[in-house]
């Protein structure tokens, strides 16, 4: 059965995303800039006029009273009234025509702005899609190249391999191997061990940089599991001289899994806290089941996570700067695994101030 996990592509939406956003932060910008012009327009525009009213009550105030002085009838008062009334109603017809005027302005303005900013997105938008494209086949003709060369480098690193074995065995000509021998055989094969490692995680990112992960599922037990990883790592432990305990759940628990990988994943963890925990540390798994899960869990006695960088360790080639122990794709890869799983995987401080790194899958169904 296949899996997708749609490495570059996820990214890619996410960064269109982030360009949306960011369209709509500069719209809303521009509108509230827009506003605060008209608005400062508006208060020119009211300013004046609140003046215009001052000077013209003044002045009729004054001429009242000149009047007054000299006595006018009241049919010239009248008539002063009228003409003021006249002069009043001719000045708001005009208000009003300058307003409309102002406003087929501003509307004609309006559109000019959004037409030229229509230009310009269309004009980003394409060149967004062209940069886009090259990219992508940037990243195809990367990926098509690393899948070509790690293909070759595990061939090699076979034939290395395989000569190596042959250093640490008895010849047809000899019935003992020479120890001095035997030890350079056995640091070629760790060495091509871990080069291979190496290259099957190069191979692993291609999968998902592509959304090629291949999950071959079956029914399998979480607490076998466990112990197969326990069996394979425990002669690492001892010889670094780190303590190895495990606390597996009593009953075995079905999980619908690809085997490969999941033990892939245990056997990260495994490698990280073998690799940040000092001789005569600690390191603890756990299985157990919660609910319609199964959480795996390993922790040891080492330096410990800072909780700010607890997200940023699974991205790829995600490290800590101060600790780049590492090449940073065994946790993205893993992340990846789970998650293709329908589980999730995290990292916290352990009860012992070291690292507990946690991981749930759904078990089968009955």
């Amino acid at each position: 059965m296949d899996s997708k996990e749609p490495g570059h592509i996820e990214a890619r939406d996410q960064t269109d995303a982030s360009l949306l956003a960011e369209r709509d932060k500069t719209d809303a910008e521009l509108a509230q800039r827009e506003a605060a012009a008209r608005a400062d327009e508006d208060e020119v525009v009211e300013a004046a006029r609140e003046r215009a009213h001052e000077v013209l009550d003044t002045a009729r105030e004054q001429a009242d009273q000149e009047l007054e002085a000299i006595g006018a009838t009241p049919r010239e008062q009248r008539r002063i009234v009228d003409m003021r009334a006249d002069a009043d109603d001719a000045r708001d017809e005009e208000r009003a025509a300058a307003e409309e005027t102002l406003r087929i302005e501003r509307e004609a303005h309006r559109r000019a702005v959004l037409a030229l900013l229509r230009i310009e997105r269309e004009a980003t938008d394409e060149g967004l899609v062209i940069e886009r494209a090259r990219a992508d086949q940037v990243i195809a003709s990367r990926d098509d190249f690393l899948g070509m060369v790690s293909h070759d480098l595990r061939d090699i690193l076979g034939t290395i391999a395989l000569a190596a074995s042959m250093l640490t065995q008895p010849t047809t000509t000899s019935a003992s191997v020479d120890p001095a021998t035997k030890l350079i055989g056995q640091r070629i094969q760790r060495g091509a061990a871990r080069m291979n490692r190496l290259v099957g995680d190069l191979l692993d990112v291609v999968a998902l940089e592509a959304g090629e992960l291949q999950l071959t599922r079956g029914r399998h037990d979480a607490v076998r599991l466990m112990a197969d990883a326990v069996e394979s790592y425990m002669p690492s432990f001892l010889a670094k001289g780190v303590q190895l305990s495990t606390e597996l759940a009593a009953n075995a628990i079905v999980m619908d899994v690809d085997h490969d990988r999941i033990l892939q994943v245990v056997a990260n963890l495994l490698s990280n806290a073998l690799k940040f925990t000092d001789p005569g540390g600690r390191v603890s798994l756990l299985v157990e089941r919660q609910s319609t899960d199964v959480r795996f869990s390993v922790s040891d006695s080492g330096v410990g996570i800072a909780p700010e960088h607890a997200t940023a360790i699974f991205e790829r080639f995600g490290q800590i700067k101060r600790d780049p122990r590492g090449h940073g794709l065994g946790l993205y890869i893993s992340k990846c695994i789970v998650e293709a799983h329908g589980g999730k995987i995290w990292v916290e401080r352990s009860v012992e101030g070291g690292t507990a790194a946690h991981f749930t899958l759904p078990t089968a169904s009955a």
